[in-house]
């Protein structure tokens, strides 16, 4: 099924869910479909490539064991499961959220997101982690058109959360709850640890995706000034979805490779598409 229709019923179900509420705004349900299909369709095929900065952010990344059998399905010959000769798999879990995000130097805003994906063995020799992307989801619609674009089915989820209960100086308990078209909703929820004092390093991630026939994209970030503090959240989902058949069951935490709450002032992405 196409890529780019997913995301228009993405943007038809969130406004129609709206218009229950102003019935007059069913008049427009068709314009916006249309308009969302043939524009994301267009520039699908465009694959452009674009940059994003983070600013003020705090996240939990947590990597653990999975199936590698059940692994395998998603990620494309091309790319390579880390662990897979020893025949292991790990998971990897994120989530952020940030004071403000910019798209090409564009439209700064509050943003929370999320996203999963299979550990790799690093295409390019680059990158402290590197990981084949299964979901992503926002409540950036610019930060999801551009992906889009690109050519990964991002997902749009305005009212994804992400909240945290304490000071970003003291320990607390984090909150994720993540919702959108063709994603089986998922949570996140337990307690987590400030970063130490004077912490603060540097780290590149690599997140891959193949949009296409001999394609790559990276998306490459750096984080010049991380700081790391320790999480011990439990991921939460539907037995029956496709991420509950991925982690075995409604819950997952054997974070046993990683599991950490992030802070940072600043971050920068790099979003690229090659052969």
């Amino acid at each position: 099924m196409n890529r780019t229709l997913f995301h228009a019923q993405d943007l038809l179900s969130i406004f129609t869910r709206n218009a229950f509420l102003k019935p007059h705004l069913w008049l427009t349900v068709p314009l916006i479909a249309l308009l969302a299909f043939f524009n994301l369709g267009a520039s699908a095929q465009s694959r452009p490539d674009f940059s994003v900065d983070f600013t003020d952010c705090s996240e939990f990344a947590g990597e653990g064991p999975i199936s590698l059998t059940a692994a395998k399905p998603l990620v494309p010959a091309e790319f390579t499961i880390n662990g897979a000769s020893s025949g292991t798999a790990n998971i990897v879990i994120r989530a952020t959220s940030c004071a403000s995000v910019t798209v090409n130097g564009r439209d700064p805003r509050p943003t929370n997101l999320s996203q999963i994906g299979i550990n790799i063995v690093p295409p390019d020799g680059t990158g402290d982690i590197n990981n084949y992307t299964l979901v992503y989801v926002s409540n950036n619609p610019y930060l999801v058109d551009n992906f889009v674009a690109a050519g990964l089915p991002a997902h749009y989820d305005p009212l994804l959360t992400y909240e945290y209960t304490a000071p970003v100086t003291a320990n607390g308990n984090l909150y994720v709850s993540v919702a959108a078209h063709d994603v089986q909703p998922y949570f996140i929820y337990g307690p987590e640890t400030a970063p130490p004092p004077d912490s603060a390093t540097d780290f590149l991630a690599n997140w891959w995706y193949a949009p296409g026939r001999n394609l790559k994209m990276r998306q490459q970030s750096n984080f010049p000034n991380i700081s790391f503090g320790t999480s011990s959240v439990t991921f939460y989902t539907a037995a029956d979805s496709e991420l509950g058949k991925l982690i075995g069951g409604n819950t997952f935490s054997n974070y046993s490779v990683l599991a950490l709450r992030g802070v940072y002032p600043s971050a920068h992405m790099d979003v690229t598409t090659s052969h």
